[in-house]
Order: C-alpha cells, then sequence, then structure tokens
C-alpha cells in the first residue's frame, strides 16, 4: 500500500493475473446470468453468444500483452459487459425487481406496479452489477444463513421487492412469523390498507392452517382449470385469460421448521411439489437450530426447494452457482411505507377487464324461445366457459338463488345482468317478473314506464321501487294466492306434480321471476308483518318450485335478523343456487355455507362466486359477472317492448311517494259513484274507491296535515267522478288556505282537468267571499235548487277565519251552514269532498256527528283522534303520502297511497286516457 498525500493508503500495482482473474469472474458471473436469459427467448440466447465471445477474446487479449494492455482490456471488458448486465437484469427482473434499496427511483411512484416479477434482485457484483434469480415461476428459495437476521432480511426485502414490481392484484404474500419477528411489519401499511395482497402474518399452527387450507382449494382449483383449458403452467393461463383475480401466491416462512406441526408439513410438501406449475411459490428461511415437531422431516420441504445460502455480507445461490453476490442492506422503513401507500392507491384504481353485456347474449333469432323444463341464462365467464344461471323445478332441482354482496360489489349490476338476460331469451307470455327493491336505489326504477320515454320492460308486472314492508307483504301474499290458483290448474290437468309436465298453450301459466333485493328488511322489524312475511316467503320457497315459481333473494348482509334465526334452514334449505360478491368471511359464510369464505378472497367489484350445490365448497364457481351498461339495457329494453307490441305498464310502486293519476288512468276505468281516493298498498292495479250515492251520509272527510296529499286526494275523488259521469257535473272549489303558492299549480291543473272534461267550474278562493258562497249554497239545498250532481271541493275549511262566528246579518254562523249542506245536499245531488288539518277543527264545524259523514280518510294525525274515528285498536304511524281510509263498512280501515296532484303537463295525458 502507498500513502495519498493526506495520508490515506492508496492501492498498490495489480498483477496482471489478479486483473485476469477478475475478468474471469466478470465472465463467469455475466455467463451465468446470460445462460438463464437463454430460456426466454432465442434472441436473448443470441446475444449471451455475442458476449460470451467478447469476453472470451477480451481474456486471450489480456493474457498476452502486457500489465498495462490487460488493464485497458479489463475496462474494456468491464465497459462492454456491464451495461448488458444492467439491461438483462432489468428485462428478466422489471421494475423495483432489480433496483437497489438505496436508490433515488424507489421514492418515485413510476415503476411500481411495472409488471410481475419472475426474477428478482438478492444483491450485486463487486462491480455494482445486479445480480437476479428466478422465484415466482420455481417451487421457490430454502434461505440460509450463518446470522438468522440476514436470512429475514433477505426475504424481507424480496417480499417487498415483489409486491412493489407486480400489477395490483397479481401477488399475494402470505408469512408465516412463529418467533414473532416482526420482519413484516415492512409491509405494515400495505396491511392495513389491502389486507387481501399481504394479510397480516400468522403467529401460530392454527392459523397456518387456515392459510393452507386455502392454498390446498386453490392449487386444486388452478389444476382443473389449467387441464381444462389444456395448459400445464399458471402464466400461461393467465396469458390467454389475463385474470387479474387469480394471483400469484407467495408463502413466506421465517425459521422454519419452528412452529410446524405435522399436518401443516403434510400440506407445505403438497404444495411445493406441485408450486411451479400453479403459481404458488414459496420463501423459506430455514433454521437449522430450529426443531420442529417429531414428526417433521425439514428436508421433504427443503429438497423441493433451490437453495440459497448467505455467508456473512455473501448470498449464493444454486442457478447461479459460483457467483458470489454482496447481499443488499436493508429498507429503510419510510421508503417502504411510502411504496406501500402508493401500492395501494394502485390497487383503489385497479379495474378488472370487461365482459360486455352483449356477450352474453343469444344470437337475436332465438330469443324468446318456449319456456321447457327450465329458465336459464349466462350471468358471465369462468375464464372461456359461460356461467350459467338455470332455474328448473327438477333434475336436479335449482328453483331459487339467494345473492350476497358487499355494499358496492356489484350486486345491483348482477341482478340487472341476470333480469335482463332471462328477458331476452323468453317472451312476456312465458315469463312474469316481480321486481321490489327495498333499498334506496334507482336501479329497479328505469324497468317501468316513465315520462320521458314510452318503454319498458314488458316482462315487469310489478315494479317496487325502494319498496316499503307493507307492499313486500302484498306482493308475497298474491303470489301465495297465485300458487293456490295454479294449485287447481294442475288438477284440472290430472293431478300434474309440477309446472313443466303442463302442455304449452294458454291453460299454462308464466314462469315468474320474483326478485327481492335487500329482502331482510321485511324480516328486520319485531312485529306481525315480519311473523307473516317470514311465514309467506317459506311457504313461496318450498311450493313454487312445483308450479314455476322462482325466488332470487339478494342481501347485503342477513346478520342479525331475528325472524331468519328461526326459518333460517327452512327458507335457505330451498335455495340451491348461491352467488357471492366480495364480502367479510363471515357473509360469505352466511351466503354460502358455513366454512365457506370463499367471496371474502374475491378481490374485485364484479367477481362473484356461483354455487349450485347449496354453497359446498367443492362445488365453487369462481366467475366474472358481465357489466350491464345503462345505455345498453335501456336499448334492449326498447326492442323488447317494440317486439312485445304492450301497451299495459307493469304496477308501479315508490316508497314514500305518491300515486300518479294519468298511470292510474292509463290502466282503469272509473266507474259512476265510485270515485278514487288513491292506490292501494297491493298487486293490484284498480285504485281504492269510495261508494257515493245521492243518500245521507255522503261524502268524503280528509283529515290531517299535509295541503299536496290532501289536494291529491280530492283531485283523484273530483276528476274520476267527472270522468265516469254521464252528464258532466259541476263543481265549487272553495280554497280555505287563501290560495297558497305550494299548490297553486295543482290547484289550476284541476280545474284545468275538470273543465276539459265539461265540467263547470266555480273557484271561490278570498276568504270574504266563502261564507256568503256558503249560505247561498245552503239555501239552494233547502230550497231544492242545486240543479244537477254538483260537488263542493272544500280545500283547507279549517284555514276559513271566523266559521263558528255568526256573520254580519245572519242569526247563525258559517259553520252552520256548511254542517247543512254536507248532511243534506246529497239528497239533494250536492255531494261534499273537504279538507281538514284535525279531526276536532271538523267536529266544531260539522258537529258532534260530523253531519252524518261516515268516510274519514286520515292523512298525518294524531293517534288518538283516529282511534276516535276508527276504534281504539287501530294503530296508524303517520307518514308523507300515505292514507288510512275508514267507511264503517270493512271491519278494518285500509291505508291508501293518496294521488299527487296534477301537473299542468298531466292534464292532457289524463283527459285523453279516461275518454277512451
Amino acid at each position: 500500500m502507498t500513502e495519498k498525500p493526506d495520508g490515506e493508503s492508496m492501492p498498490g500495482p495489480v498483477s496482471p493475473e489478479v486483473l485476469e482473474a477478475r475478468v474471469r469472474g466478470l465472465q463467469f458471473a455475466l455467463g451465468e446470468l446470460l445462460e438463464t436469459a437463454r430460456r426466454l427467448t432465442h434472441g436473448e440466447h443470441q446475444r449471451a453468444v455475442q458476449l460470451h465471445r467478447q469476453l472470451q477474446e477480451q481474456t486471450v487479449l489480456a493474457r498476452r500483452e502486457s500489465r498495462g494492455l490487460v488493464e485497458a482490456a479489463t475496462a474494456e471488458a468491464l465497459a462492454t459487459a456491464e451495461p448488458a448486465a444492467r439491461l438483462l437484469a432489468d428485462r428478466l427482473a422489471p421494475g423495483l425487481a432489480s433496483i437497489p434499496p438505496n436508490d433515488a427511483r424507489w421514492r418515485s411512484r413510476q415503476l411500481v406496479g411495472a409488471g410481475t416479477p419472475s426474477y428478482v434482485r438478492i444483491g450485486q457484483l463487486e462491480a455494482g452489477t445486479p445480480v437476479v434469480a428466478p422465484l415466482l415461476r420455481t417451487n421457490g428459495w430454502k434461505v440460509t444463513a450463518d446470522r438468522n437476521e440476514a436470512a429475514r432480511q433477505l426475504l424481507q426485502s424480496v417480499a417487498l421487492r415483489l409486491i412493489a414490481a407486480a400489477e395490483p392484484f397479481r401477488l399475494r404474500i402470505d408469512a408465516f412469523d412463529p418467533r414473532l419477528t416482526g420482519m413484516m411489519g415492512l409491509l405494515g401499511h400495505l396491511t392495513t390498507k389491502y389486507p387481501q395482497l399481504v394479510p397480516r402474518a400468522t403467529h401460530t399452527a392454527e392459523q397456518l392452517h387456515t392459510v393452507l387450507s386455502g392454498l390446498v382449494d386453490v392449487s386444486s382449483l388452478r389444476a382443473s382449470r389449467q387441464a381444462q383449458l389444456g395448459h400445464k403452467r399458471f402464466e400461461e393461463l393467465i396469458r390467454e385469460t389475463g385474470r387479474v383475480t387469480d394471483p400469484y401466491r407467495l408463502i413466506v416462512l421465517f425459521d422454519y421448521p419452528s412452529g410446524i406441526d405435522s399436518l401443516a408439513q403434510r400440506d407445505l410438501v403438497r404444495l411445493a411439489a406441485t408450486g411451479a406449475d400453479r403459481g404458488i411459490c414459496f420463501l423459506v428461511h430455514h433454521d437449522p437450530s430450529s426443531a420442529g415437531e417429531h414428526e417433521v422431516d425439514p428436508r421433504q420441504l427443503l429438497d423441493l426447494l433451490d437453495p440459497v445460502a448467505i455467508t456473512g455480507s455473501r448470498v449464493e445461490i444454486s442457478q447461479l452457482q459460483n457467483v458470489p453476490a454482496t447481499l443488499d442492506p436493508p429498507f429503510d422503513a419510510n421508503v417502504a411505507a411510502g411504496i406501500c401507500d402508493v401500492i395501494a392507491e394502485l390497487a383503489e384504481i385497479a379495474v378488472l377487464p370487461t365482459i360486455e353485456f352483449n356477450r352474453t347474449l343469444p344470437d337475436r333469432s332465438t330469443w324468446w324461445q318456449p319456456v321447457s323444463d327450465e329458465l336459464s341464462t349466462v350471468i358471465g365467464y369462468d375464464d372461456r366457459t359461460p356461467a350459467l344461471v338455470r332455474l328448473r323445478s327438477g333434475n336436479p332441482a335449482l328453483p331459487h338463488v339467494l345473492v350476497g354482496g358487499a355494499v358496492g360489489q356489484g350486486k345491483s349490476n348482477l341482478l340487472l345482468v341476470l333480469i335482463h338476460g332471462l328477458a331476452a331469451r323468453y317472451a312476456p307470455a312465458d315469463l312474469e317478473m316481480y321486481l321490489l327493491d327495498f333499498k334506496h336505489g334507482v336501479e329497479f326504477s328505469a324497468l317501468g314506464p316513465a315520462g320521458e320515454r314510452e318503454h319498458w320492460l314488458p316482462h315487469v308486472r310489478v315494479l317496487g321501487i325502494h319498496s316499503d314492508r307493507a307492499f313486500g307483504l302484498a306482493v308475497l301474499r298474491h303470489l301465495s294466492d297465485e300458487l293456490a290458483r295454479r294449485s287447481e290448474i294442475f288438477k284440472s290437468h290430472g293431478n300434474v306434480a309440477d309446472i313443466a309436465e303442463l302442455p304449452a298453450g294458454p291453460d299454462r301459466p308464466p314462469r315468474i321471476l320474483a326478485v327481492l333485493d335487500e329482502f331482510q328488511v321485511l324480516l328486520e322489524d319485531d312485529d306481525e308483518l315480519a311473523d307473516e312475511a317470514a311465514r309467506l316467503l317459506e311457504r313461496l320457497v318450498r311450493l313454487g318450485r312445483a308450479y314455476g315459481v322462482h325466488v332470487v333473494l339478494a342481501t347485503q348482509t342477513i346478520e342479525g335478523v331475528k325472524r331468519l334465526s328461526t326459518r333460517r334452514d327452512s327458507i335457505f334449505g330451498q335455495v340451491p343456487y348461491r352467488i357471492a360478491l366480495k364480502t367479510t368471511p363471515a357473509d360469505s359464510q352466511a351466503i354460502l355455507r358455513t366454512g365457506n369464505t370463499a367471496a371474502a378472497e374475491l378481490q374485485f367489484r364484479g367477481e362473484a362466486v356461483l354455487n349450485a350445490n347449496f354453497g359446498s365448497p367443492d362445488d365453487n364457481q369462481h366467475v366474472l359477472v358481465s357489466f350491464a351498461d345503462k345505455a345498453v339495457l335501456d336499448d334492449l329494453r326498447r326492442e323488447l317492448w317494440l317486439r312485445s307490441g304492450t301497451t299495459h305498464p307493469p304496477r308501479v310502486f315508490h316508497l314514500a311517494e305518491p300515486a300518479r293519476l294519468a298511470d292510474t288512468a292509463a290502466s282503469v276505468k272509473p266507474e259512476l259513484g265510485r270515485p278514487w281516493t288513491g292506490l292501494p298498498i297491493a298487486v293490484t292495479e284498480a285504485p281504492v274507491a269510495v261508494e257515493v250515492r245521492p243518500e245521507p251520509g255522503a261524502g268524503v272527510l280528509v283529515l290531517g296535515d299535509g295541503p299536496a296529499d290532501a289536494l291529491g286526494v280530492l283531485s283523484g275523488l273530483a276528476v274520476s267522478a267527472a270522468a265516469a259521469a254521464v252528464v258532466p257535473p259541476r263543481f265549487i272549489f272553495v280554497d280555505g288556505t287563501d290560495s297558497s303558492p305550494a299548490v297553486a299549480e295543482g290547484k289550476g291543473a284541476l280545474v284545468q282537468a275538470l273543465r276539459q272534461l265539461g265540467s263547470e267550474v266555480e273557484t271561490v278562493d278570498k276568504h270574504e267571499d266563502i261564507a256568503p258562497r256558503l249560505f247561498s249554497l245552503r239555501n239552494a239545498v233547502r230550497d231544492g235548487q242545486v240543479g244537477g250532481e254538483t260537488y263542493l271541493l272544500g280545500f283547507g275549511f279549517h284555514g276559513v277565519p271566523k266559521m263558528q262566528t255568526h256573520a254580519d246579518g245572519y242569526f247563525e254562523s258559517p259553520a252552520n251552514a256548511l254542517q247543512d249542506i254536507v248532511r243534506d245536499g246529497p239528497t239533494q245531488g250536492l255531494v261534499t269532498f273537504g279538507w281538514w288539518n284535525r279531526l276536532h277543527v271538523c267536529t266544531e264545524q260539522l258537529g258532534y256527528g260530523r253531519a252524518n259523514v261516515a268516510t274519514h280518510l286520515f292523512l298525518r294525525h294524531p293517534q288518538d283522534g283516529v282511534r276516535a274515528v276508527c276504534g281504539p285498536l287501530v294503530r296508524w304511524a303517520s307518514e308523507p303520502h300515505r292514507g288510512l281510509l275508514w267507511d264503517g263498512l270493512h271491519p278494518e280501515a285500509q291505508v291508501v297511497v293518496p294521488f299527487a296532484p296534477l301537473r299542468v303537463d298531466e292534464v292532457d295525458r289524463y283527459v285523453e286516457l279516461v275518454r277512451r
């Protein structure tokens, strides 16, 4: 050694032999790397041959020349070899898989997710040339070291490199850390945000058993798929299908065989024996000083893996023999945390390849084929195989479907795919649909009519858009009655036992598809409605199979629903089809079957586990559900609607929305003497009508808050009475609200509609004019001079001032006159439809007997007033757009949905419909 001017030592002269040895070492190392690359492509092989030849020539030259020439030859060899080696390393281990830990590129997001690497960096040569070795497409590595910490560090670094280089969801890393070293904590940021990529490390044999048991199922399924599609290796399957959802699996074992029992050892050996072909790889740190159970022979596993040996700071791998590399230093924790955050961001926006809905449809020439023994449709694909749902009553019986999945995982899309797929295959005459959505969604709304479009899905008989529980119960009652009706049809054909046995023709009823989205809402409350709904649902799934009624039950979760705890087996025991989208392990088992957590392993929105055997894990089918684009579905509905030639819209029910007069007029013709109050909470499209005859007691008292609902009730009564009359009646509209602007349009539209129907309409909307008009009208009643069929529409009598004060020039109040009109008017042809905001105000104005009027319709009103009229046992939970009708003739009050006030743009359509 010599001294530098500053006192530091300088290296002495290097002999030609040492230089030649260095060249030989570089030549050998690069040769090994290039020989490995030869297996990848023929072109790389040719480059390797050329590089070998160049290095050999340089080595020969180095032997012949003097020391100066040797150094020059060495420099030239290095200048030529190192860039080629780096280029090759980048090709074999793309992105962060080959970059040293202290490189600035680890602080950039550009290379994250560059590509799933089959090779990974383990260190570098003296000259800085990276050393990469194959891992993911092998059975894996067994890592030994003179210091356990060095081996653990290598496993930690390799895991970070692989997960950082791989595209999101192309790789999953499971770790077993029996000595609680916490080495996987370097990836903790990713574990917290996306545990499906790097789950929390397991520490006990029981936890490891669960992981390995799932991997055994994965390996078995992959083997079957590869055999089915004619592939030997997993990467060939991925290359063809592009399935991001089926990742490479890396199992990291620290301090093996510590913590390993015979059961885990058996699964480890089974998995490692075929790991390279199935995309399952092991990264095992072998600690020879660690003793496993006496039945565990570590050599059984280790002999299946490629050895990696660490001595000091040197690392050597069997695929690159005699190439000792310098082990990379550990990663900085802050750098690792930043990279994990980037990986999580990329995972958040990662998407599946989309299967377009049209791809699942048959050729148009085969649409609307007659139903034979089943309804079937394609909901997506399992690789190249269509995923079929076949609804049939026997051989085997597959009558009903249970669908589950967490929020935002594609349940609504799946239901739309199922519904529209069946609609394209079977005609409305062969398939009717009852579609109920109990959540606050609008997915089903496009399947019905709307003002801006004339078409709808022609198969839909009933459409409940965020339906309430009462309407859901009404649909179940209707379907239960339909089973009884079909039973009579079966008997008339010689006691057939199955709808498939009935001959095709007008006597064979159509199949029914009943979809109940978020069906558990029906059963949530502890009340009589939930009891009846559970009983009817059980009957429907038990008997519906033979009668051609197929039920689809969809939910986010069914855990904690009290009614299902006692009827779970009796209901779900009749539902063989289970479709589970991504969800929690608990809900996966609730939807599929106890012990079947496959849905918790799904990665993406739109993935599903399809199972046609009551959720048996052996029958899971991994499906990518097709995407139901809204525009595509709308075009399909229009085409089907035109093909059907239908003009009869479905019964549409909206939660917390009023009914529409024009929609009702499109389905039902008004009857003389039976004006409409609103729609029932029932499947029928017929409105709730009241009897109005020219006799004492006729009329309707509308009581409670809600001007819009009150005006809607009066509008329904008035325009239906006008439309049914032989001679147009006369109307007197008394507005006690002083022309409230909140209902101005509805009031104007009502008057316009009545006049277009030929009726004379008089409006009295100033408070000072009301009392005189009531007195004159009372006098006409007394004198028998009403002048034909007339209706008094009293909108807001409670708002008229001084109704109970004697009017100037009279010895009585306007309320006295109103009482005479309401009580005596019907016999003279004058019937009153009036609204008061409270029962007691109405009673004060009309007297204790409320002028003998029998029919009361309560809106939002205190329960004590409702019970005063309907009886002490009536329960009325007031809510918007609901009314309780009591006519004294029926044993129970009836809930109705009041009509909305008419809009000006609806008047012409309504008039046209009722005049048909």
